[in-house]
């Protein structure tokens, strides 16, 4: 989506103090992985977890057993990182210690109670005809792309950058879509779109979704997802 200016120029000054104390800006998903990596090494077992310097990609490795032999974690774990990212990678946490200070980047902005965006939420009729048969584009912060082509019989097909194809279903509930992905339940979500002229605004729960950027509806299935 196109950013409100205030909106991101908010973000930017965030992004911006953020560096001013050396902490470091990990996405949401990152975190997610992150939290995974701590639940399986334990408090015993041995590994690394290395962060794409944009703070939108990760890997992490480890020792499945206690008595592993001595080996570099950390260097397999940058080397992978680096090699699925495309991006330069550091060490967030040796085992469980953490080499570096991070915050989690918002997904959600709050919007006051008279912001056009929440006066120009699309009704589930013009929703609906908006979404069916056509396609959905846009970027993340770091500027990767993702693609949504959204099929009438209720199954969606999209790639995004890093990640490859992926596929999953929608289905409207009132005046919001829900998006359901296959290997990805942790992507699943419900939101309401609102348009102003061109641009286009995801909202969950009435607040902004801050985490995608100039995002766009094409019609029909332009890029044969």
């Amino acid at each position: 989506m196109i950013l409100a200016r205030g909106i991101l120029l908010a973000l930017l000054l965030s992004i911006t103090s953020a560096s001013a104390d050396d902490t470091f800006q990990i996405s949401p998903q990152v975190f997610a992985s992150y939290q995974e990596y701590l639940k399986t090494i334990g408090s015993a077992k041995k590994g690394a977890f290395a962060v794409a310097e944009d703070g939108y990609g990760s890997y992490y490795f480890y020792c499945p057993d206690i008595s592993c032999v001595e080996t570099s974690y950390s260097q397999v774990a940058l080397t992978r990182c680096q090699s699925i990212n495309g991006k330069k990678c550091m060490i967030l946490a040796y085992g469980r210690e953490e080499r570096m200070k991070f915050t989690v980047i918002a997904k959600r902005t709050e919007l006051k109670s008279n912001d056009e965006i929440l006066a120009r939420v699309l009704p589930a009729d013009r929703l609906k005809a908006y979404i069916v048969g056509n396609t959905m584009q846009g970027e993340y912060p770091n500027h990767r792309k993702w693609e949504e082509f959204y099929a009438p019989d209720g199954t969606l097909r999209g790639k995004a950058d890093a990640l490859g194809s992926f596929r999953g279903s929608y289905e409207f509930k009132n005046n919001t879509v829900c998006y359901h992905y296959q290997g990805h339940s942790d992507w699943d979500w419900c939101g309401a779109i609102s348009l102003s002229g061109d641009e286009i605004y995801f909202l969950e729960d009435g607040k902004l979704v801050s985490d995608e950027f100039n995002t766009r509806w094409r019609q029909g299935n332009p890029d044969d997802l």
